[in-house]
């Protein structure tokens, strides 16, 4: 009896290709819940999902991340040094019954009195005191003390910008001169438009009497929130239309190059000679 023998030569790697192939499609195809799921991707994608796991903003790295928390922390930093002064206010006076009328005493002089029992005040314990008054000026009671609040804010801000600008021209990616300057110049222009607008409106709600004679706590917090709101509507102005973004695409696009001229040695007896004259 005879027997048959197979001959058939068989491929190995061709089968194992097709044996991975298999496991793959198994894999994809998968509707179970499985995190260990494994892909070769290229440099490019690698680097992609990592900037996106590491930040919550797509697309971000985590630096790009940080440097845009700061922008929104300079539009709003005097709104972040008012914000200690009307905490103050509300440790020291814990009451919003407790008010502050600005009167003209009989010599001439300007006074605040403040309502309510002064023992249970730690750093304001009178009921009248000077508008001038040092710690009147320190809190921010009345019209004097609300404007040097102001002054100190302006110029808390400006350094705050001027600081965090300088980082960003420092370590920031694409980030040269022209983003520095035009950045730098609307936050002032911000900052200018948003003091001039604030104080117009509190300088009107003072001569229609609506804020003196009030209750520290809620004119403190009233033109803290209304600072917020100017800033805000700035920022978002600024974002919607993105006018700083424009400024500087719109400079670097049309910065004048200089026309490269040849060089004569006629040139350099020229200028010693207008010089030598000179």
């Amino acid at each position: 009896m005879g027997y048959i023998y197979d001959t058939t030569v068989i491929d190995w790697d061709r089968e194992e290709q097709y044996n991975n192939k298999k496991r793959i499609e198994r894999i994809l195809n998968d509707t179970e819940d499985d995190e260990n799921v494994a892909a070769l991707i290229t440099i490019e994608e690698a680097d992609y999902v990592l900037k996106n796991l590491s930040t919550p903003t797509p697309y971000k790295s985590s630096k790009d991340t940080l440097f845009s928390v700061g922008d929104i922390a300079s539009s709003y930093s005097g709104n972040i040094y008012e914000l200690y002064r009307v905490e103050r206010i509300i440790n020291e006076f814990r009451n919003i019954n407790i008010t502050a009328t600005e009167y003209v005493g009989k010599n001439g002089n300007v006074y605040i009195r403040i309502s309510g029992h002064a023992g249970v005040r730690t750093y304001l314990n009178a009921t009248r005191y000077l508008a001038n008054n040092p710690r009147i000026i320190y809190m921010g009671v009345g019209t004097q003390g609300m404007n040097s609040v102001s002054t100190g804010g302006v110029r808390f801000a400006i350094v705050f910008s001027a600081a965090y600008r300088v980082v960003e021209l420092i370590f920031r990616d694409e980030y040269d001169l022209t983003n520095f300057f035009v950045n730098i110049t609307m936050d002032m222009a911000k900052l200018a438009i948003a003091t001039q607008v604030s104080a117009s409106i509190v300088g009107v709600l003072t001569t229609l009497g609506i804020i003196a004679g009030g209750s520290v706590i809620i004119v403190s917090v009233g033109i803290f929130l209304l600072g917020v709101a100017i800033s805000y509507f700035l920022y978002k102005l600024d974002d919607e239309f993105k006018i700083s973004e424009t400024i500087i695409k719109n400079l670097k696009s049309y910065r004048d190059k200089k026309p490269e001229t040849p060089y004569h040695p006629d040139q350099f007896f020229t200028q010693w000679g207008r010089l030598s004259r000179g």
